[in-house]
């Protein structure tokens, strides 16, 4: 992928996120525990489409340790860490694997 797109998706993602931040009321408190519940079972559904490999078989070691670095820096809720975490899951994986 091309350094200048993935700058573009930066920009577009937090650009957006920036403006909708400042532009759009507060929602209401019921509706800000739903999304509050929402960042789990996203996660959940990405992380274990994730760990199926091709044929229904169990992705590689490396995809198994970047799951289980990002499942260990969810208490913290941030996406950040989740990222950092998984990154280094899978390049603990790959050494091991």
């Amino acid at each position: 992928m091309e350094a200048w797109l993935i700058v573009a998706l930066a920009l577009i993602t937090y650009g957006s996120r920036s403006l909708a931040l400042l532009v759009l009321p507060r929602p209401s408190a019921t509706i800000e525990a739903v999304l509050a519940r929402m960042p789990p079972p996203i996660f959940a559904g990405l992380a274990t489409l994730t760990l199926i490999g091709e044929g229904g078989r169990i992705a590689p070691v490396p995809v198994l340790a970047a799951a289980l670095g990002a499942l260990v820096m969810t208490p913290r809720r941030s996406l950040a860490l989740c990222l950092s975490g998984g990154f280094a899951g899978y390049l603990i994986g790959a050494l091991v694997a």
